[in-house]
């Protein structure tokens, strides 16, 4: 009786976790993107995140509507928050990627970020009009990897 309930407790929190790393919908290279776009947030390193944001991005709905500006936008709230507390990002995908060109994949996501201090949930954030984000990204022909060009509120 004991074991099936510590079973049990060990199968929510795995569920949890690969929800997180592994959000539904997202496969092979785009899955692999959002990990490494999750773990730059997740540790709060701007350089790492300034590898995944193509020179070319732009915005029309959000303020930060170039690379400089919204790189400059996450090293300011990156610096707001303390050494101490941790961002942890989850990725709910509300429209499945869908191949725009060759190179270019759109899709819709809903973002959370939670802050966290010694592995507690103190807060959640939302962002974005009705808490959803249409992004696009776009495989490197050089390199095959994707980078992230547009971002728009939806």
């Amino acid at each position: 009786m004991l074991f099936d309930v510590f079973q049990a407790g060990i199968n929510l929190f795995r569920e949890v976790h690969e929800t997180r790393w592994n959000p539904y919908g997202l496969e092979r290279d785009i899955l692999l993107f959002f990990r490494d776009f999750k773990k730059s947030i997740d540790s709060k390193d701007v350089q790492r995140l300034q590898s995944l944001i193509s020179d070319n991005y732009y915005s029309s709905s959000y303020v930060n509507q170039d690379k400089k500006q919204l790189i400059s936008w996450f090293q300011t709230v990156f610096q707001k928050i303390p050494s101490f507390i941790y961002p942890s990002l989850e990725i709910e995908i509300c429209k499945a990627p869908e191949v725009r060109s060759k190179d270019t994949v759109y899709l819709v996501i809903r973002p959370t970020l939670n802050i966290h201090i010694l592995g507690i949930n103190l807060a959640s954030q939302l962002f974005g009009t009705n808490n959803r984000i249409a992004m696009l990204i776009e495989r490197n022909t050089n390199s095959s990897l994707f980078f992230l060009i547009n971002m728009e509120e939806v």
